[in-house]
């Protein structure tokens, strides 16, 4: 008896240091919310060079979904992807059909239009003469062409910021005519390099939520007939040249410095097979020389009209005299594969699901520079990961299914996100909330006591707003809560999921001099901060997860 005794203790104690999860699990995920040390060691990993900035399609994206799909599998998380072709479990001898596994990969298909041939003449005629110049290709421009070739020529409108706020009091296109005109526009908003300034602290938020935004411009400048938006900067060149040796030496050292250096736009437009929509508007970014010359003799200084918008938020707009820009472009289609990451735990009422999200994809390399993505967004796939590994825990099933996923293609237009809700038949009966987190490790420049968050939530989502609110008050100390209306926006994976009306909770700490380039790194993370908006996510989950249901 001793002995079997002896031997029932050995197995007891084999038991417990093989399957920890049986006598560690909580009662409850809020009372073992994620803590730095669950999220520290994946965010760097995720952000390192072995990753090659995660681009959708190229090696690095798919090493990052690898890496993503090993956690969710060590986690014991359901895979959600697409069926595993290689792998079912044959069930005919009960009488039941086979089943086929699923993999955590969710694969598809994007379709990049390349623009092969490309370019843009500056053409100044008086009653006497007439000039041309013509623009370099990757020097003096790029130009985002959309899937439509383009043979173009018009006159030019200066349209300020390019920003219709109307509601606001700002509207560059009151009283403007831009119809079959070429619309010139400045990058960013009035205020937006200086945080001190009469139209930062009056309408910054507002702007930088989405009016400023490089798609909002496009948006609005095709909602007005324009034939082709020019995007320019008053200060910084924003096309460091691709093709030359001795501006790349420009760029590699301009990256180091303290001043803010904008991305490298390619000339690349990315959609799902079947979009017959389209970008029929081109865009071209136009380097600082190429910008001096379209403003030459035109009386405006770039760098004195960002000042004085700043302090007075007049929206000047004025068309030139004497000018026009001639557009040619030849594109071409080419077809990627790309993967989302999906897992799920599975709740009591397996019908409805909470889904909780963050694209893990960036910009890849570029001009031989990696951009990491630590904050953009290696920072909300981590977070992502380190709830799944706490709901995992969770001793009870939860309400509802909890799907964790990780998008890609983020950056090409939220497409792995359009892609879930389009293929799953994603709805309000059966997604009762879509949570995403994207950039949350770091704060504007603004926030110097870091600790503004913002939080986006539909128009009537005054529950989502009061629970965030109660579960803000809960930690040690509370954030400042944005509390703003996602409504009408699309700047993240939300977007995907307001357009077939499914309620959101969309965190973002805020935008940094860092954003979208090679200095997004793991060592410039706040993880004190990180590590408080995940315990305000988690009991935001939490509490709605039960509040539909009961035990």
């Amino acid at each position: 008896m001793k002995h079997l005794h002896h031997n029932a203790i050995i197995i007891l104690v084999v038991c417990f240091l093989l399957s920890p999860k049986i006598w560690a699990q909580p009662d409850s995920p809020s009372t073992t919310a994620p803590n730095v040390n669950d999220f520290a060691g994946t965010l760097s990993f995720l952000s390192s060079d072995w990753m090659e900035g995660r681009e959708a399609g190229a090696r690095g994206g798919f090493m990052a979904a690898d890496y993503i799909a090993s956690m969710m599998q060590q986690y014991g998380l359901i895979p959600s992807g697409d069926p595993d072709n290689s792998n079912t479990i044959n069930s005919n001898r009960h009488g039941n059909p086979p089943v086929q596994l699923q993999t955590y990969f969710q694969n598809f298909e994007v379709i990049r239009y390349k623009t092969d041939k490309a370019t843009v003449g500056l053409i100044s005629r008086t009653p006497s003469s007439q000039s041309a110049l013509q623009l370099s290709h990757g020097i003096d421009f790029e130009l985002l062409s959309g899937r439509y070739d383009i043979e173009t020529e018009a006159p030019l409108v200066f349209a300020g910021y390019g920003i219709a706020a109307a509601d606001q009091g700002y509207d560059n296109y009151s009283g403007l005519n831009v119809k079959d005109r070429i619309v010139v526009v400045l990058d960013g908003f009035p205020g937006h390099a200086d945080t001190t300034s009469i139209a930062w602290r009056r309408l910054g938020k507002y702007f930088s939520d989405g009016h400023a935004s490089l798609e909002q411009k496009l948006q609005t400048a095709s909602k007005y007939g324009a034939l082709a938006l020019i995007v320019v900067s008053a200060s910084n060149d924003l096309l460091p040249s691709r093709l030359s040796a001795r501006n790349l030496d420009v760029v590699n050292s301009a990256m180091t410095s303290a001043e803010k250096q904008d991305q490298e736009y390619d000339d690349h437009y990315y959609c799902l097979p079947g979009d017959t929509a389209g970008v029929k508007t081109p865009i071209i970014i136009m380097g600082l020389p190429a910008t001096d010359q379209l403003f030459s003799g035109t009386g405006i200084v770039l760098t004195d009209y960002e000042r004085k918008m700043a302090r007075e938020m007049s929206p000047v707009s004025l068309s030139f005299k004497d000018k026009r820009v001639k557009i040619s472009a030849d594109v071409s289609p080419e077809v990627l594969v790309v993967r989302n990451v999906v897992g799920c735990i599975r709740g009591r009422d397996s019908t409805k699901s909470i889904v909780v999200g963050a694209h893990y994809d960036h910009l890849g390399v570029r001009n031989g520079l990696i951009y990491h993505g630590a904050d953009d967004n290696a920072s909300g796939t981590s977070g992502m990961l380190a709830l799944a590994r706490k709901w995992s825990e969770f001793v009870k099933k939860p309400a509802c299914n909890i799907i964790f996923a990780a998008w890609t293609a983020e950056e090409k237009g939220l497409l792995g996100s359009n892609y879930f809700v389009q293929h799953t038949r994603a709805n309000p009966d059966q997604t009762l909330l879509y949570v995403n987190m994207d950039m949350i490790s770091r704060s504007a420049r603004d926030d110097t006591a870091h600790r503004i968050l913002s939080i986006g939530t539909l128009t009537g989502s005054d529950r989502l707003k009061q629970i965030a609110r109660e579960n803000n008050l809960r930690l040690s100390a509370p954030f400042q809560l944005d509390l703003w209306d996602v409504t009408g926006h699309s700047g993240s994976d939300y977007g995907s999921f307001i357009a077939v009306k499914i309620p959101v909770m969309t965190f973002f700490s805020g935008f940094h001099e860092d954003y979208h380039s090679p200095r997004d790194v793991v060592s410039k993370v706040d993880l004190q901060k990180m590590g408080n908006i995940l315990k305000l996510v988690n009991g935001c989950i939490q509490e709605f997860a039960g509040n539909p249901f009961s035990e």
